[in-house]
Parts: structure tokens; sequence; C-alpha cells
């Protein structure tokens, strides 16, 4: 009596359709992980660019601080000068020079702090760093220099409102930064197996020992 081989053809033909599907069933699971993995990064670059942008924002509003208190400073003795005199007194040009030239060296990162959008970061921002020009100052003209100190006052009311703004919106940022590592750190990526999900597309030379291991 002539005894069959254990593994038939029929058999190798199961083994080989329960190999694709659960390789199929892998790539699935391959593709599901590498997307979670693309949006996680995503997230984290975004909010690490946020991250960025709000610190050099709360660097630059610091500096209008201490530009519009120095500013203020010489505004307050150039209105002196236009309140005492009627004539044109060559100490107030200078003073306005210097106003001028506060406002221009006030610089973060190679950019002038005044010419920044800080209302991008969040609409809350109250402050028009925008509306500060002593280039347009009067000398001779002490309404037009109170005005001046008056709107340096308010700016600088709101650029501090600004820091305490962006501040909220840095420690939210964190947050989510903080939450994107958990998540990306639960990924169970072992779970393919890597080595036999490799070896599985080499279907040369499959023998039914390795499919086995494979499916086992």
């Amino acid at each position: 009596m002539k005894i069959a081989p254990f593994h038939t053809s029929a058999s190798k033909d199961k083994i080989l359709s329960q190999h694709t599907q659960k390789t199929t069933q892998e790539e699935k699971q391959l593709r599901n992980i590498q997307n979670s993995q693309d949006s996680i990064e995503i997230n984290d670059n975004q909010l690490s660019q946020s991250t960025k942008n709000i610190n050099n924002a709360i660097g630059s509003l610091q500096i209008i601080i201490k530009s519009i208190d120095e500013m203020t400073h010489q505004s307050k003795a150039l209105l002196k000068i236009a309140q005492g005199s009627s004539k044109e007194d060559p100490e107030a040009k200078n003073l306005k020079e210097e106003i001028v030239k506060t406002f221009n060296n006030a610089t973060f990162d190679g950019e002038n702090v005044f010419a920044k959008n800080y209302r991008s970061l969040t609409s809350d921002i109250k402050l028009d760093a925008h509306s500060i020009r002593p280039s347009e100052i009067k000398i001779e003209d002490s309404k037009n220099i109170s005005a001046f100190i008056k709107n340096l006052d308010t700016q600088k009311k709101y650029a501090k409102e600004a820091i305490n703004l962006l501040n909220e919106k840095l420690e939210k940022d964190l947050e989510k930064l903080e939450k994107t590592d958990k998540n990306y750190d639960v990924l169970d990526k072992s779970a393919l197996k890597e080595k036999q999900f490799k070896d599985s597309h080499q279907t040369q030379g499959i023998t039914l020992e390795k499919l086995t291991k494979l499916l086992g």
C-alpha cells in the first residue's frame, strides 16, 4: 500500500492561501501604523513651529516694551522743549533723531520688532505696533508729541497683554506636544514581526516549513 505524503498539493495551496491572507492583513496593519506615525510627526512639526514662533514673538514683544520705555523718556524731554519755546530748537531735532534711532534699532532676529504682525499668532492681541511712527513727530507741535506719548503708553499695555496671551498659548501647545509624544510611544511597531514580514515577501523558495513558522 502506497502512503501519500503528509503535505499534499492541496495542503500547499491551503497554506499558501492562508499565508497570502495573513500577509495582506500585515501589510494593512503596517500601512495603518505608518499613517499614524506620519500624522503624529506632522502634528509634532506644526506644534514645534508654533512653539518657536511664539517664543520669538515673546522675545520681540519684550524688546518693544523696552524700546517704548526709552522712546517715552525721549519724547517727554522733547515735549518740554516744545511747550517752552515756539521756535524750533536744535535740541528738539536731536531728540527726534534719537527717538527714530531707538525705533530703528529695535530688532529681534534681524527684523524690526515694530514691523511684525503679532495678531497672526492669535486674534486676541490688541497691539498695533505699526501705529508707532516716530518719523511723523512734529517737534514744534506739543499736541502731536503728547499724542505720540499717549499711543506709546497704550501700545506698551497691549504688548504686556500680548505676552500673557502668548504664554497661555505656549502652555497649551506644550501640553499638545506632550500628548503627541505619548501617542507616538503607544504605537505597536513590533506587532508586524518585522523580519518575518520582510521574509514573507520573498516568495521564491518558500518551503512548507517556512510557511508553517510564518503562520504559526
